[in-house]
């Protein structure tokens, strides 16, 4: 019972600190008068991203000396298993959760509100510019991080650098398309919720400087609650005899990551569908460039189960099958849907292998 109450206690804090650091960065969004691609593909992926990225190295770096810190970058020490497999979870589970349920939700929400007369179409209206550019870099990086897998560390250096300068490609990339973009018609501004501070102290205005307060407040309490949450999962998966990665993998998304997506199931409500897929795709560009970075550098980069291996298959089909309705123009809640599928099958393997 003690373990289950601090567990709720470390999901639940962050989760709030997930919320203060999405409403911190939606309002910079706003002030810096940011259009809809850079938006949903850039800052909001990013600053919905960054809280599950916190999780993975929270787990490796904190605690660690300096002396072990250098032997696992040169690859002649890993860290110790539990914390390596903790990474790794957190890692690849918050792509699998992004590209099977949030993707999931954008076709489950799109279908009720077509339902409800609510959405006149099946179809949903992105810039396929934007989605086509974020969801090919997102397979090539995937595809690279899932190779990865059978190299030693030396390669695995190599890669990790080569992802990063991948990142800073899509980073111009998105900017320069972004300048001759002809797609109209979606802005943030009049969707944004109350500035947190301004709701606790109505007093207080929305200012750049009471935002970046407000973020480093949120990012500072969150690498805390990512710490407890850490050892939490270290002791589930002892009392439950269950993988560590397993646990990271199936429990960290669903306090980092599934919460924020439900700003893209608000914003296919609004018919803001852009903003609502560019959301996913832009983050899953983040999380398979920089987090897998991290978990090249500083973990052993093996999965245990070849189970497991579906983590990645099925990543890369959903991404596939929707860039494929893309480009055909046949994008519409259907396709989006498969998601839901593959993480079923997922997590119904691992019952039956693990019970």
């Amino acid at each position: 019972m003690d373990l289950f109450f601090y567990f709720l206690i470390s999901l639940v804090a962050i989760l709030v600190c997930c919320m203060v650091f999405s409403n911190s960065v939606e309002w910079l969004g706003s002030k810096l008068n940011l259009s809809h691609g850079i938006t949903g593909s850039l800052l909001a992926a990013v600053g919905t991203a960054l809280p599950e990225t916190i999780v993975p190295i929270v787990a490796i770096f904190w605690g660690i000396n300096k002396a072990d810190l250098v032997k696992v970058l040169m690859g002649d020490l890993e860290t110790v298993n539990s914390v390596s497999d903790i990474s790794m979870g957190a890692i690849i589970g918050a792509p699998f959760m992004l590209s099977t349920v949030a993707f999931f939700i954008i076709g489950f929400s799109s279908w009720l509100y077509f339902k409800s007369g609510r959405r006149k179409t099946k179809e949903i209206k992105v810039d396929n510019t934007v989605l086509e550019r974020d969801l090919s870099f997102f397979l090539f990086s995937f595809t690279i991080a899932f190779g990865a897998i059978f190299v030693n560390h030396t390669f695995r250096v190599i890669i990790a650098v080569g992802l990063i300068i991948v990142y800073f490609i899509y980073l111009y990339k998105t900017i320069q398309e972004e300048k001759n973009s002809e797609f109209k018609g979606e802005e943030l501004e009049g969707n944004l919720d109350e500035f947190l501070l301004s709701k606790l102290i109505p007093a207080l205005k929305p200012t750049l400087f009471l935002i970046g307060v407000q973020l480093v407040i949120s990012l500072g309490f969150l690498i805390y609650s990512a710490h407890h949450f850490v050892e939490v999962i270290k002791e589930v998966s002892n009392r439950l005899d269950f993988p560590p990665f397993i646990i990271s993998l199936l429990l960290t998304p669903i306090a980092t990551e599934l919460p924020e997506k439900f700003n893209s199931w608000m914003w296919i409500r609004q018919k803001k569908d852009t903003l609502a897929v560019g959301n996913i795709s832009g983050a899953l560009v983040f999380q398979s460039t920089f987090p897998v970075t991290i978990g090249l550098l500083f973990t052993s980069w093996q999965i245990h189960s070849l189970i497991s291996y579906m983590i990645f298959i099925f990543c890369l089909i959903s991404a596939g099958i929707v860039l494929f309705a893309s480009k055909t123009k046949k994008l519409n809640y259907k396709v989006f849907l498969f998601g839901g599928i593959f993480y079923l099958i997922y997590l119904v393997a691992v019952l039956v292998q693990n019970l």
